[in-house]
């Protein structure tokens, strides 16, 4: 019997790792009540920010699909709020090249001292740069949609998801409209931090 090298098997390892964190989305859901399946539904944004508008025209569209009906004040009511949670950094600190400094003689007449820093094992010189000090993502920026589904005739709560996907500095927020259709087709199910991928 052929033994598979142990290389072949770290590599095999690693692929898998990586398949499973490129995954751009998570989503997390918990059911309490049976969802209705065919039901008419009310969309309502916990504020009315311009974003959250388009986020609720994007929430009516997928539950159109799916085959729900989108009222004013009906009785099932769909509540959903989206959060921007800020990424942390670190790094960005002195790592100054060429100094100045003045005599102490204040009368101009001798020009200021040029000291260049060539090597320093601390924080750098121009011969060895340090590069620790760069500006480094310790925590992605995230965009989360938290959703709720009540029954306004008891006030139980029927269902309850929310999801989140990670962006880049300057990353604009189209990705969070894909999240939309995820959350949708997932209502009445209980998931524990199930990924899925963003298109392009």
């Amino acid at each position: 019997m052929r033994k598979t090298p142990i290389i072949h098997v770290l590599v095999l390892a690693l692929v898998s790792i990586a398949s499973v964190t490129k995954a751009d989305g998570l989503i997390n859901a918990i059911s309490f009540l049976p969802m209705p399946s065919s039901s008419t539904i009310t969309v309502r944004p916990l504020d009315n920010s311009d974003r959250n508008l388009v986020l609720q025209k994007e929430f009516e569209l997928a539950l159109k699909n799916k085959g729900y009906t989108i009222g004013r004040d009906e009785p099932l009511i769909l509540t959903f709020d989206a959060t921007d949670i800020s990424g942390a950094w670190l790094g960005g600190g002195e790592n100054r090249m060429i100094e100045f400094s003045n005599h102490d003689d204040q009368s101009g007449i001798e020009a200021p001292r040029i000291h260049l820093n060539l090597f320093n094992s601390t924080r750098g010189g121009i011969l060895n740069p340090n590069d620790r000090d760069k500006i480094r993502t310790v925590t992605p920026s995230s965009f989360r949609i938290d959703v709720s589904i009540d029954e306004k005739t008891n006030g139980k709560r029927i269902w309850q998801g929310w999801s989140s996907i990670s962006y880049s500095i300057g990353k604009n927020f189209e990705n969070s409209r894909q999240m939309i259709p995820i959350l949708v087709e997932n209502l009445g199910k209980t998931l524990s931090r199930k990924t899925f991928p963003l298109k392009p």
